[in-house]
């Protein structure tokens, strides 16, 4: 019995070395998640190079939570542009393009990046995100983000109505709803605000005399240290309330004019409106006047044109195309000190296309330039004598810049 009680013991204090090295040490366990990072991206590449995109895009995904490697990273978004998931794909092209900077990334391949970036923000909204509160949580339609807790975000979000929402023990939480456009980009702050301070808790005895019913009313009276629920603060202080589907604008600028009784130039300005009553159709309405800058030919002969354009327009990103209807007039006036004067109005309906671009410069603020042609009814032709001083077609060329205010 004693025998094989050191027997057991002496198998016991043998072995127990032998378990202890059976955990790897740190360094081994570094070693095999290179080695398993260094198959999967290898294995990731070659499932790429034989078309199986879902295939390849899973091995890279495990790849990037075993080490995140931005050119691991931009190899999974530009996959995931492929497969038509943008949102999480322009994150991760964002990361790679800022962090793949070293010689381990090609030319080649951080072009590809670029231009899969440009495809999935063109599909997305970018949001910019300023938190007045540092490690506060945020959610995204109840979803976390932000799991650093950082003051300042990007995310990428799919068009449409979403809210976001910032909380902090000790203060109240921040929410703004907001309506994501394709191609856009939005900034809000979320500005928590600090609960306000309570009394400490008072004894019982106290607390109960307190609630005793008010032998006037009947009533049970309130305590003192009660107040009314606050709602929480919504659109923090960039973000508005969520705006309607349709909106308005109003814009004015320069005009220049070419066409007007000759192909000198005529300067004027513009004022219009807008409705978009889509998020890539508008409705427009304005009127513009331009006068020749010098005379017809060099003569006493004065020119300008007045008038209103209708359009319908198409939007993409930051390019629009329209469809113009015109109905305006051209006004002809000679001078007495070398013709006998003379002023002829004309009506020139007619209808042409316009290409510009606009650019946000804030949620209500925007510059644009644009481009027209319009075909008009008829021509102008200025004959003095048996002279024919100018023989102008049914065309106006004109290009604008302004600047508008959406509402």
């Amino acid at each position: 019995m004693v025998r094989s009680a050191l027997v057991i013991a002496t198998i016991l204090l043998l072995g127990a070395p032998a378990l202890a090295e059976t955990s790897p040490p740190p360094a081994v366990d570094e070693a095999v998640e290179t080695a398993r990072f260094t198959a999967l991206v290898a294995k990731a590449d070659r499932e790429r190079a034989a078309g199986r995109l879902p295939e390849a895009a899973m091995a890279y995904a495990e790849a990037f939570k075993i080490k995140e490697e931005p050119i691991v990273g931009g190899r999974l978004g530009a996959l995931l542009v492929e497969l038509r998931n943008p949102v999480q794909a322009a994150d991760l092209l964002l990361d790679a393009i800022e962090r793949g900077r070293g010689p381990e990334v090609s030319p080649e391949e951080r072009h590809a990046w670029l231009t899969a970036y440009d495809v999935a923000i063109s599909q997305v909204c970018r949001v910019e995100v300023t938190v007045s509160e540092p490690h506060s949580r945020v959610t995204l339609d109840g979803l976390p983000k932000n799991r650093d807790g950082h003051t300042g975000f990007i995310l990428f979000v799919p068009p449409g109505e979403h809210e976001l929402r910032a909380t902090l023990k000790g203060f109240e939480d921040a929410v703004i709803d907001f309506k994501a456009i394709k191609g856009g980009t939005l900034r809000y702050t979320l500005a928590l605000r600090p609960l306000p301070s309570f009394a400490p808790i008072e004894p019982p005895e106290r607390l109960l005399r307190r609630r005793q019913l008010d032998p006037a009313t009947n009533v049970e009276e309130p305590p003192d240290d009660e107040l009314p629920k606050r709602e929480p603060i919504r659109g923090g202080v960039v973000g508005d309330e969520r705006r309607s589907g349709i909106r308005g604008s109003i814009n004015a600028g320069p005009v220049v004019v070419f066409g007007v009784a000759t192909w000198a130039p005529a300067v004027g300005a513009v004022l219009g409106g807008s409705l978009q009553v889509h998020e890539h159709v508008s409705l427009g309405l304005e009127g513009r006047a331009a006068w020749l800058a010098s005379g017809v030919e060099g003569g006493q002969i004065d020119a300008m044109t007045a008038g209103g354009i209708v359009s319908a327009c198409g939007h993409y990103r930051w390019f629009f195309g329209c469809a113009l209807g015109h109905l305006g007039m051209i006004r002809v006036e000679t001078s007495g000190e070398s013709y006998k004067p003379a002023s002829v109005v004309g009506v020139k309906p007619g209808g042409g296309g316009r290409i510009g671009a606009k650019v946000q410069l804030t949620t209500s603020l925007y510059v644009q330039a644009a481009a027209d042609v319009l075909g008009l009814s008829s021509g102008v032709k200025i004959v003095v004598g048996e002279t024919v001083v100018s023989d102008q077609p049914p065309v106006m060329f004109s290009t604008a810049i302004g600047a508008g205010w959406e509402f």
